[in-house]
């Protein structure tokens, strides 16, 4: 139990060593946790970034692909009018007009 003393018909009371350890073990788990809690706020920052960066990424890529899907239709049309309906071997290189 804390120890109580009269001074000046003020009284004061001083914590015992337990009571002082209690305390100073909530004040570094606080600490602790805080410091921990603005660890993982900055590691949330990093993925963040890192999720926009994809993000412009596959929004590169997208359009890259909606390009290519493009080209490759014109060329297809291209191809039909000048050789007409049929099938092209990619591998061998022949088209062949549908009948």
């Amino acid at each position: 139990m804390a120890e109580v003393k009269k001074v000046n018909e003020t009284e004061v009371i001083k914590f015992t060593a337990e009571e002082i350890g209690k305390v100073n073990s909530f004040r570094e788990s606080f600490s602790q946790i805080t410091a921990r809690l603005g660890e993982i706020e900055i590691e949330n920052i990093i993925l963040k970034t890192q999720q926009s960066k994809l993000e412009d990424l596959k929004v590169d890529e997208e359009t890259k692909y909606r390009k290519l899907r493009q080209d490759e239709i014109t060329l297809a049309g291209e191809l039909k009018e000048k050789y007409g309906d049929g099938e092209f071997d990619i591998d061998s290189g022949i088209f062949t007009p549908a009948s």
